[in-house]
């Protein structure tokens, strides 16, 4: 309603968030701190639990204008999960059945969710394929993927590209949250220059755009993409004179503000704020633990110790307390940039994973391949599992989420980009009916499922990309 105070608060620039109130009531506070709202005065859904430099977002609790809704709703967020060099696709699609949805080996880390999962297929991606011009199959797939576009086959600076659907969905859903949209990948890459047979790295290295020429950079370190949830990087000299050993932690930093906070909460919200700053505490002992030494690495790098299956499983857990906390509703998440040849030693493969995925039939390439996809797909669902049982006072976080994964390429041997392997976990407030294996007529424009996006989200568009219709999904 649009005399709701406590829903304009929410539509307010974050800028003023950590003041914004529903109602005169508030407790007080020491000189020059603002002040929390006492519980059954409406606490506001901007709130920030403040201290030396960090800025705790709160989440949803039911003293957030309790009065207003019966059954309130929880907003609508997209998480976009981009996996690289696609998958091993015999173990990918489903068997075909009437019944409920047969999980194949490669999404049977899903089972537990299996009523929330929806197995998309028959799309593809024209835009990633050639259109006559030649080789560069892995750029195009990942600027491709979200935008539904023809890149511009570029090494200089004139690339063009499209609007990819997360930028698209961040400026409906976007406003009033902190952060429109997180934009966060496991691999650096380079800014410029050609990365895929005269394509830009640009192109290989992001699958957020903005705009047609503008790539919306990725942050790749879990230490930094921390502080910018909670505010922890404080600009003082004295704070930047500090290792990261040295400073207190967030909840050190806020621990007056949360203790005033718990004193007025119901024991649903109070149980509800410490699961929440349970899970900041164990993210940060985590980074403070992989602290690195000084002096700096070099600009560009993570200088700590974590082992890649640690930093995967540490970036998703910090894209749910980013949901939970309602600093943004709009999440990109690159697995390895195109054509990523990492390898990936605590699985038993030495091997670069482009390599692999030029496999030609061969059977140690194949399993190893298989590790690789296995284990993306178990962290995937370790991370909608988390959700899941993040509860809110509509449900839980699942519920109001959906979770997309998949590749701009199917087989990686032969860069095909038409039956690509999609996979929808979550509820979407309702609108994303799981447990089945989805398959309009082929070859369906995975665009038309951005579309229907659009749609949820509220957007009156006719058209995204390439698409010729919504998918009832």
């Amino acid at each position: 309603m649009a005399d709701d105070p406590c829903r304009a608060a929410t539509q307010r620039s974050a800028v003023e968030s950590d003041s914004i109130r529903c109602n005169a009531g508030v407790m007080g506070g020491d000189p020059g701190r603002r002040p929390i709202p006492v519980f059954g005065r409406s606490l506001s859904r901007r709130t920030f639990l403040r201290g030396l430099g960090a800025a705790v977002p709160l989440p949803w609790l039911d003293a957030m204008c309790p009065a207003r809704r019966e059954t309130p709703e929880s907003p609508l967020r997209f998480v976009f999960v981009f996996a690289p060099n696609g998958q091993k696709m015999d173990e990918w699609q489903p068997e075909d059945s009437d019944g409920p949805l047969r999980l194949s080996p490669l999404l049977e880390p899903l089972s537990a969710l299996r009523d929330r999962v929806l197995v998309l297929g028959n799309t593809m991606l024209d835009g990633a394929r050639s259109h006559g011009d030649g080789p560069g199959d892995h750029a195009r797939a990942a600027a491709a993927f979200l935008t539904a576009a023809h890149p511009k086959k570029t090494g200089g600076a004139d690339i063009a590209c499209g609007v990819s659907i997360d930028q698209r969905l961040a400026r409906v859903l976007g406003p009033g949250t902190r952060l429109p949209s997180l934009e966060l990948g496991m691999e650096a890459g380079r800014a410029a220059g050609v990365c895929d047979s005269g394509y830009s790295c640009a192109y290989s290295n992001n699958i957020s755009w903005k705009a047609p020429d503008s790539p919306v950079s990725k942050e790749v370190s879990p230490r930094a993409a921390f502080s910018r949830l909670f505010g922890t990087d404080s600009k003082s000299e004295s704070a930047r004179a500090l290792s990261p050993r040295e400073r207190l932690g967030v909840l050190d930093a806020v621990a007056a503000d949360a203790g005033r906070l718990r004193a007025v909460l119901g024991p649903a919200d109070r149980a509800r704020l410490e699961q929440y700053l349970d899970a900041v505490r164990e993210v940060e002992r985590r980074l403070q633990a992989d602290a690195p030494p000084a002096p700096a690495a070099p600009a560009g790098l993570e200088r700590g110790r974590l082992a890649a299956d640690a930093r995967l499983h540490l970036m998703y857990e910090i894209i749910a307390l980013a949901l939970q906390s309602d600093a943004t509703r709009v999440v990109t998440f690159m697995l390895g940039n195109a054509g990523s040849n990492r390898s990936y030693p605590f699985l038993n493969v030495p091997e670069g994973h482009h390599e692999l995925s030029h496999h030609r039939r061969a059977p140690d390439k194949l399993e190893k391949l298989r590790r690789i996809n296995l284990f993306h797909v178990g962290a995937l669902a370790r991370f909608c599992q988390r959700l899941g049982s993040t509860e809110t006072p509509a449900g839980n976080l699942l519920d109001s989420t959906v979770v997309m994964y998949g590749s701009g390429i199917a087989d990686g041997n032969s860069h095909a980009h038409h039956d690509l392997p999609i996979v929808l976990v979550g509820g979407g407030q309702g609108r994303l009916h799981g447990g089945r294996h989805l398959r309009p007529p082929r070859p369906t424009p995975l665009a038309n499922a951005y579309l229907t996006f659009l749609g949820w989200a509220g957007a009156e568009v006719e058209r995204f990309g390439d698409s010729s219709g919504a998918l009832a999904l």
